[in-house]
């Protein structure tokens, strides 16, 4: 057996320990969550900052608005999950450290609820609880750049840079009209539209 050879087969068996460097069926998986997930509430919100600056629908338009999107994305989740949820699992060093991050946010997000809701309760001060979607945005972000970093991938950096701008501009324009538009407006771009990319493989 040659040098050339041994390499080679030393090659192969790395590759089996650590897997192909891919976001594989994870990412598609996750993906079709964000794309629906960033349309259907990024709509919502859009609908009621319209509502805000002087849209007036049928009360059954309102009222399907305020519940459909949750009816619409918890069927898709448990279809998704019964479907292809199994098959949804990270592949290679990288995968497994992108999903590690986005899993690590949502416990984060988990977190700042349990923060920003009590408070705004007690306090009766709505204005509170509005920090918290700003804070989430800011450590989807921070979750965005780290996978940037990790696969390189310009659309992710751009995705970073999205959520932070909004995040931040949010948090400028608490209370006021532009705060609906703009979160709206970040989850259709900063969510939808990165879904549909992962969902497409544009993620490997």
């Amino acid at each position: 057996m040659t040098d050339a050879d041994s390499a080679r087969e030393d090659l192969a068996y790395i590759k089996t320990l650590v897997g192909h460097d891919s976001g594989g069926d994870v990412w598609r998986f996750a993906g079709r969550l964000f794309a629906v997930g960033g349309g259907v509430y990024g709509l919502q919100i859009l609908f009621h900052g319209a509502q805000i600056l002087g849209f007036n629908p049928p009360d059954l338009v309102i009222l399907l608005c305020m519940f459909g999107p949750t009816v619409v994305f918890l069927t898709y989740l448990t279809w998704a999950i019964i479907t292809g949820g199994k098959r949804a699992k990270p592949k290679g060093t990288t995968g497994r450290a992108v999903n590690a991050i986005f899993s690590a946010t949502g416990l984060c997000n988990l977190v700042f609820l349990i923060i920003f809701l009590p408070a705004s309760l007690v306090s009766k001060d709505f204005r509170i609880w509005l920090f918290y979607p700003a804070v989430v945005f800011a450590v989807l972000g921070g979750a965005w750049f780290a996978a940037w970093q990790l696969r390189r991938r310009l659309w992710m950096l751009g995705t970073a840079i999205g959520w932070f701008v909004s995040a931040a501009a949010m948090g400028l324009t608490r209370g006021h009209w532009a705060y609906l538009v703009i979160c709206g407006v970040c989850l259709v771009m900063f969510m939808m539209l990165p879904g549909i990319a992962m969902a497409r493989g544009k993620a490997d």
